[in-house]
C-alpha cells in the first residue's frame, strides 16, 4: 500500500488550515488605506499577526490527536503554543515586507493596485509557510515523544515543485531536518518497525501527472528529458545554479535596498519593532532569546543521541511536550 490515508488527510487538513490563515491576514492587508499604506497597515499588522498565531495553534493542535490514533499515546502531549512560538520567530520582518515590496513597485511605476497586490502575495507566501512550519514542529516533537515511531517519511501531495517531489517518499531519521520551501506543504508520516507500506516515489508521482502538471513542475526540457529516462533527481538538481537569498532559514526574493541604518527598511522596522514587537505582552527581543535557547525537535533528537529518555527529558525542558 501507499502513505496510509490518515497521513494523506493530515496532510490535507494542514493545507487547508494554512490557506484559511493565508486568506484572513490577506484582507487585513488588502483592507489598508492606499492613500496612507503605512499608517494603515501600521494600525493592522496586529491583527494580522494575531491571525497568524491563531493560524499556527490550529495547525499545531491537530498534531496529538492525529498521532495518538496512528501510533498510541506519548510520553506527553505537544503544546501547540510552543510549537507556534518555535515556527513564528520575530513576527516584524515577516509583516513589514509587503510594505516595502508595495514601495518598491511605486517607486518603479507600478500602479497603486498592482503594488499593494504584490505585498498580498508575499504576505500570503509568508503565512502559509509559517502555518506549516507550526504543525510540522509539533509532528516532530509528537514523534519523538513516542517510542514506537523510529523515522518519518515526507508526504507529497500533487501538485508540488519539482524539489518536494524528488524528495517524495524518502525516510528520514528523527534527527534529521524537514527540508522546505515558502509555502511547502509537504507533510511528515511516522515510520515504526514492521510497517510494511511503499514509499511513493519521485517516478509514480511524476507518472500520475498530466503533461501540463509536469512541465509546470519541471519545465519543457526537464519533463521531456525525464519522458525519455533521464533520472528525475539529476534533472532537478542541474537547476541549483538559481540564486535565492534566505531569510529566517527560508528562501525568498529579497533586496539590499534600504538595508541600511538610514536606509528605508531600518527606519520602517523600528516602526514596526514598536507596534507588534509586544505581542501577547512579549517584547520582540524578548522573543528572541526565548527562540534562540529553545532547540528545535530534530536538533534535541540528534543530542539524545539514541537515547529515548533524555529525548523525552529535553522536550519537556524545551517545552515541547507537557
Amino acid at each position: 500500500m501507499t502513505v496510509p490515508p490518515e497521513a494523506q488527510q493530515h496532510q490535507a487538513d494542514r493545507a487547508a488550515q494554512a490557506a484559511a490563515t493565508a486568506a484572513a491576514v490577506r484582507s487585513v492587508w488588502m483592507a489598508a488605506d492606499p492613500e496612507d499604506l503605512e499608517g494603515s497597515w501600521l494600525a493592522g499588522a496586529m491583527l494580522a499577526a494575531e491571525l497568524i498565531h491563531a493560524g499556527q495553534v490550529a495547525a499545531a493542535s491537530s498534531a496529538e490527536p492525529w498521532l495518538t490514533q496512528e501510533t498510541g499515546p506519548g510520553e506527553g502531549a505537544v503544546d501547540p503554543e510552543t510549537a507556534a512560538a518555535a515556527a513564528a520567530g520575530d513576527l516584524t520582518i515577516p509583516l513589514l515586507y509587503p510594505l516595502l515590496i508595495a514601495f518598491n513597485r511605486l517607486r518603479r511605476g507600478f500602479s497603486v493596485a498592482m503594488s499593494i497586490l504584490s505585498g498580498a502575495a508575499f504576505l500570503e507566501m509568508v503565512t502559509r509557510s509559517l502555518v506549516a512550519d507550526a504543525g510540522r514542529i509539533a509532528d516532530m516533537a509528537g514523534m519523538i515523544a513516542r517510542p514506537r515511531v523510529v523515522s518519518y517519511v515526507r508526504v507529497v501531495h500533487l501538485p508540488a515543485c519539482a524539489r518536494c517531489i524528488i524528495l517524495a517518499g524518502n525516510e528520514y531519521s528523527l534527527s534529521d531536518g524537514f527540508m522546505r520551501h515558502p509555502r511547502c506543504d509537504c507533510t511528515l508520516a511516522p515510520r515504526r518497525p514492521g510497517d510494511t507500506w511503499e514509499l511513493a516515489s519521485p517516478e509514480a508521482l511524476f507518472g500520475q501527472m498530466d503533461p501540463a502538471q509536469q512541465r509546470r513542475a519541471f519545465g519543457q526540457a526537464g519533463a521531456d528529458a525525464i519522458r525519455e529516462g533521464a533520472d528525475i533527481g539529476q534533472v532537478v538538481n542541474a537547476r541549483r545554479g538559481m540564486t535565492t537569498k534566505t531569510l529566517y532559514r527560508r528562501e525568498v526574493q529579497a533586496t539590499s535596498e534600504g538595508t541600511t541604518r538610514r536606509g528605508l527598511y531600518a527606519a520602517r522596522r523600528k516602526r514596526f519593532e514598536k507596534a507588534v514587537g509586544t505581542r501577547f505582552g512579549e517584547s520582540t527581543r524578548a522573543r528572541a532569546r526565548t527562540k534562540a535557547v529553545r532547540l528545535m525537535p530534530e536538533e534535541i533528537y540528534r543530542l539524545a543521541d539514541g537515547d529515548r529518555d533524555h529525548a523525552i527529558r529535553l522536550l519537556r525542558k524545551n517545552a515541547y511536550i507537557v
